[in-house]
């Protein structure tokens, strides 16, 4: 081959392996965006007669968050066990927590690197940490796992969705409220980086699949919440979810975006928690 037309060969392998490359080393800083609580919010869940819930996994010491219920007994209470987006942390959830039901008791679960959580998030490392951290609360309220497991359900909202439905195939639960969810992650890349780089995501978060398989439970259902002007996650992906699930998941399209449609939905969220909960 002459050295004209291999230089540009190889000038061409370059151009076409660096985003590849890119991707590949940076695709957890574009997915996950971590960051310790602010002052004040462990104090406001104290406040509240909440706790931590300390335990560790393969990636380190974890903290969970616990807040217990307002009224009635604490070891028959619903629990909610709530996760946040991907840029939002555990004790966000404390304000809904605040305006629900006082009958409700809240598992407010951090992912790894988040909050006080030692290590780095990946689908594998949440799945861990949520088990773990319900395991450890069936100890602390001195109940039988599978006791509390019955009387659970999940909150999430964007890749807290993700987690959320993750949670609840790993465990057995089958009611749970779904906020802007995506159907896979793989989706995701292919709106923001196209095809096929898509296929380049090691995160491969498939609420697809997880609720499928959720939904396979003949007593399933799940609520999904979703903002009608979301930029950032479109609402088609939350209608294709409900569309595969008639019977089982509902959908409610929602004022606002991305961000702010937990701030549009907080009367329907309440009503829905009530609802999933048989109170």
């Amino acid at each position: 081959m002459h050295p004209i037309w291999k230089r540009l060969l190889r000038l061409a392998l370059i151009a076409m392996l660096t985003p590849v490359a890119f991707l590949l080393s940076c695709q957890s800083s574009l997915i996950y965006h971590p960051r310790p609580n602010e002052p004040g919010m462990t104090e406001h869940l104290e406040n509240n007669r909440g706790e931590r819930l300390t335990y560790r996994t393969s990636q380190g010491r974890q903290t969970a968050w616990y807040r217990p219920p307002y009224r009635g007994p604490e070891n028959g209470a619903p629990l909610w066990i709530a996760f946040s987006g991907n840029g939002s942390l555990a004790l966000d959830w404390m304000h809904f927590a605040g305006i629900a039901d006082g009958r409700f008791a809240w598992l407010m679960i951090d992912y790894p690197g988040y909050g006080e959580c030692e290590g780095r998030p990946t689908p594998k490392a949440i799945r861990e940490s949520s088990v773990a951290a319900l395991n450890q609360l069936a100890v602390r309220l001195k109940l039988p796992r599978e006791v509390l497991i019955s009387r659970s359900q999940v909150i999430g909202h964007s890749l807290g969705a993700a987690a959320a439905l993750m949670t609840a195939e790993d465990l057995g639960i089958h009611r749970g409220i779904l906020i802007s969810p995506f159907t896979s992650m793989t989706d995701m890349g292919r709106q923001v980086i196209g095809w096929p780089l898509c296929y380049l995501n090691l995160h491969r978060f498939d609420n697809r699949k997880t609720l499928a398989a959720v939904c396979q439970h003949p007593e399933a259902r799940f609520t999904i919440f979703h903002g009608i002007n979301d930029n950032l996650i479109p609402i088609r992906m939350s209608t294709e979810l409900a569309a595969a699930h008639p019977g089982k998941v509902t959908l409610h399209p929602s004022p606002g975006g991305h961000n702010d449609v937990l701030q549009f939905i907080q009367t329907q969220l309440t009503a829905e928690t009530l609802k999933l909960s048989g109170l």
